[in-house]
């Protein structure tokens, strides 16, 4: 079992040298982010400080962002971005600011796309979002043509749609209360919007169907393999209070 295990954690980081190497030397890296490479190199980022040091230090971020407009090549470099934003650590700040002009194709893609692409780019707002400050995030709607109250409405939108956890998509109910939170962190206002849009309604939902599913990062077929370090439980918890709080 440990043999099988080792065997596929050394192919794992041979297929990310293979993408890695590629994004350096701009050989090739558009198709190699679009297949398994891609999925390797997401894997790698995940939990990894080591490895994402690693990616930055390639200065790969602008192509990664540039990947979000390409339809074969969004979902794997999504994943990419958000999982460097998560576990590459607070002193990475400044090789990491590249990632918030991601922004206006994320929101728009929210706004316009379902199910799988949709959960990724909802997983990926919420992590861009933390590296502008207030002033900047507004910047971005403004010149996006979205209003914040559009956002949130698509995100009560998606809890509804979504009243159980889905093993296609299991991650965006999720996803989305992180992106909540953010935007009521963000701005005293978006509190009393998702409040009127029925956000507390929602989240006792979420709280009372989430499931075991809803608690992992990566998944084997549809064996959850990663455990996410904050429980959706913890997540409904937070932002019920910051909509008890206003």
């Amino acid at each position: 079992m440990f043999c099988g295990m080792e065997r596929n954690t050394a192919m794992l980081q041979k297929l990310g040298i293979e993408i890695l190497t590629s994004l350096a030397l701009e050989e090739d890296a558009t198709e190699r982010i679009g297949g398994t490479a891609g999925e390797a190199l997401a894997m790698l980022a995940l939990e990894s400080r080591s490895n994402c040091h690693r990616i930055l230090k390639l200065k790969a971020t602008e192509k990664l962002v540039n990947a979000l407009e390409v339809p074969l090549l969004r979902v794997n470099a999504a994943r990419i971005l958000r999982n460097l934003c998560t576990y590459s650590g607070g002193d990475c700040f400044t090789q990491l600011r590249g990632v918030t002009t991601a922004a206006p194709t994320v929101l728009k893609t929210i706004m316009s796309e379902e199910n799988k692409l949709q959960e990724v780019m909802v997983g990926l707002a919420a992590q861009v979002f933390k590296f502008m400050t207030s002033k900047e995030s507004s910047i971005i709607f403004e010149t996006d043509g979205i209003q914040e109250a559009e956002l949130a409405r698509a995100l009560v939108q998606i809890l509804k749609k979504h009243q159980y956890p889905s093993i296609k998509i299991p991650r965006i109910r999720r996803f989305v209360i992180e992106l909540a939170i953010w935007m009521m962190r963000d701005k005293e206002t978006n509190i009393q919007i998702f409040k009127t849009l029925g956000m507390e309604d929602e989240l006792e939902q979420v709280s009372e169907t989430t499931s075991e599913l809803e608690s992992f990062d990566i998944f084997s077929g549809a064996v959850g393999m990663s455990r996410h370090s904050t429980t959706i439980h913890s997540l409904v918890e937070t932002a019920m209070k910051l909509l008890e709080d206003k």
